[in-house]
């Protein structure tokens, strides 16, 4: 039986630049268990698009440093405009979103991603590296505590219990739409 998260699409927001593994291992980690109950994560380091856009990950991330390194600013900003209006895309086109905050890392795109989720009250859940206390000040101004956790296990103990029920979800910030709905409803609708 599926479950109230099933169809529902969730963005991966975190560092990718100067990140260790360009942030692709806890990517593919949540993106193999959303998807266990019917979630399409929406991952920015596997970029699924109908235009030709490159990932910002491994040999491409090489060489957006060699441009920055080279002073060739314009031709560097040609090659991020597409990446940040793929990503800022994502997160609209989300249900929630998943961010993950190092505060060792520096980080630029995941703070906009994870504002953007917050301004559009959309659920945003974040895991801090090394703990909630990790978290900054402003945070604590800006997201329910209760959407901040200490590991990515914890996020998932979390998002089961919204999609068993177990949890009541945030009616805030959760919303489900029944897709589901007898088709007749809509053939017999009224036409103005």
């Amino acid at each position: 039986m599926a479950g109230k998260l099933n169809g529902q699409r969730c963005y991966l927001a975190g560092p990718i630049d100067h990140a260790e593994d360009d942030g692709i291992g806890w990517r593919i980690m949540m993106t193999e268990w959303l998807s266990e109950r019917g979630v399409m994560a929406l991952d920015p380091t596997n970029k699924r698009t109908s235009n030709t856009i490159f990932n910002e990950i491994g040999a491409e991330q090489k060489n957006l440093g060699q441009l920055r390194e080279l002073g060739r600013f314009h031709e560097l900003r040609d090659a991020m405009k597409p990446i940040v209006l793929a990503d800022l895309r994502m997160v609209e086109v989300s249900d929630f979103l998943i961010v993950y905050l190092d505060p060792s890392v520096q980080m630029c795109g995941t703070w906009e991603e994870l504002f953007v989720g917050l301004r559009q009250h959309k659920p945003v859940l974040v895991v801090v590296k090394g703990g909630k206390q990790k978290l900054n000040f402003w945070m604590f101004g800006r997201i329910n505590p209760d959407f901040v956790f200490d590991s990515f296990e914890d996020v998932k103990k979390y998002l089961q219990g919204v999609d068993d029920e177990t949890i009541r979800a945030d009616s805030s910030r959760w919303i489900f739409f029944d897709y589901n709905t007898d088709p007749e409803i809509y053939l017999n609708f009224p036409q103005t």
